[in-house]
């Protein structure tokens, strides 16, 4: 009967090392892809600000988003507005400021705002009409997760992009009745204008 040849114990002593070297790579790597993937759920977690967190203020208030933000982990988030509240898009380049307004109209047909904050970081001043004292508050939403701001529409309002990237924001308005554009007062907000 022939005799079969077994691995010699150089073969073995060779081939084992490699197999705990492969095996060490691999354990290895999927420990690195456990703790550095991307975690798309805790990035969406933090998409809204708490507003528990955030500055208080006597001239407006913190609005809850979760009904109107959807988030699809896979495509990422929108946003739809209210029903009959259109909503319209803006952005700030760095250093810009947009407001030093209220809105107000002889019909007051508007109530009041909502500004959302989505990217970037601002700094937003309101005050009352005509006066020199104002509330100053800083937002940087990467920080924070998205802000939404609502006010009446009597509130003087500036906001300024003190980032070094476009911040973008939307905002809608609380309407009595139709209008296509509200009016601005720029002239009752010159105390408070955020330059």
């Amino acid at each position: 009967m022939p005799k079969t040849r077994l691995p010699s114990s150089s073969f073995l002593s060779r081939n084992i090392p490699r197999f705990y070297f492969v095996l060490f790579f691999i354990v290895l790597l999927l420990l690195f892809y456990w703790f550095y993937r991307p975690s798309t759920n805790s990035s969406f977690k933090q998409i809204l600000a708490d507003a528990s967190h955030l500055p208080q203020s006597a001239l407006f208030t913190y609005l809850n988003l979760t009904s109107l933000v959807h988030i699809n982990e896979t495509q990422g988030m929108i946003f739809v507005p209210p029903h009959d509240k259109a909503s319209h898009f803006g952005s700030i380049i760095s250093k810009g400021v947009r407001g030093n307004h209220r809105h107000t109209d002889k019909d007051n047909s508007i109530s009041g705002e909502v500004l959302i904050l989505i990217h970037g970081q601002f700094q937003f001043r309101i005050a009352e009409a005509d006066s020199d004292k104002y509330e100053d508050h800083q937002f940087n939403v990467s920080e924070t997760g998205i802000v939404a701001l609502q006010f009446t529409a009597d509130k003087c309002h500036a906001m300024k992009n003190i980032g070094k990237q476009t911040n973008w924001f939307a905002s809608y308005y609380i309407k009595l009745k139709d209008i296509i554009k509200p009016l601005v007062d720029k002239q009752s907000c010159i105390k408070m204008a955020l330059t």
